[in-house]
């Protein structure tokens, strides 16, 4: 019975962590690029990928079959027009369609925007947010592989993001889906580290306790 509360209770924890990492995101409203480029000035933050040049293969999902896209993660590079921090009106636009489609709960037709808005502007500095909600996307449709693909490119490529612990957070939660517990115990207890007073940490602990009730 107990064991049963237990499952119960993740069960419980992980729509709660639904609803609340959604709402926590959603909540300023989709047109943030002035909010992002102030950030980021103030915490000289560079929100393009890391000096790396690497290929992703990460599924935007078509029905029930399965349809793979290759996005190049390409190197940072000072030079570029669109590496200053300004954002401009198509990809502003690109971005808060595929956002506006994600908060209509139509992740498949979000992710499909997500991917085409990364293909098209990597370097942009809303490139780690659509990342994320590729990832999120991805999650929601069940597409927790690409969940995965998505979320630790982010992690990998843009670790100074704002979206780092939501994003930390959702990867164990694909892990754990995919009961790949070893990795989504140690995304985990990333959170637990890095985070250790906020509310993804809560949120992480019950899962923790959960897999340790269940011997993963």
């Amino acid at each position: 019975m107990r064991r049963q509360f237990r499952v119960l209770r993740g069960l419980w924890v992980v729509r709660g962590y639904n609803a609340l990492l959604i709402w926590f995101f959603l909540a300023p409203g989709i047109g943030q690029a002035q909010e992002l480029n102030k950030e980021n000035k103030e915490l000289n933050i560079i929100a393009q990928p890391a000096p790396a040049v690497e290929s992703v293969e990460v599924g935007s999902g078509s029905g029930t079959s399965h349809t793979a896209t290759i996005l190049s993660v390409v190197a940072y590079r000072p030079s570029d027009s669109s590496a200053s921090g300004a954002v401009s009106i198509e990809e502003q636009s690109s971005y808060d369609s595929a956002l506006g489609q994600f908060q209509q709960a139509r992740y498949l037709d979000a992710a499909k925007q997500f991917v085409a808005f990364l293909e098209d502007h990597p370097h942009s500095i809303l490139a780690d947010h659509a990342w994320y909600w590729l990832g999120e996307s991805r999650y929601l449709d069940r597409g927790f592989d690409d969940a995965v693909t998505a979320l630790t490119t982010l992690l990998e490529y843009v670790p100074a993001s704002t979206r780092v612990g939501a994003a930390q957070l959702r990867l164990g939660y694909s892990y754990h889906e995919l009961r790949r517990y070893p990795e989504a115990r140690r995304a985990l207890e990333g959170v637990l580290e890095v985070f250790p007073d906020s509310k993804f940490a809560v949120l992480a602990k019950g899962i923790l306790e959960d897999l340790d009730a269940q011997g993963h």
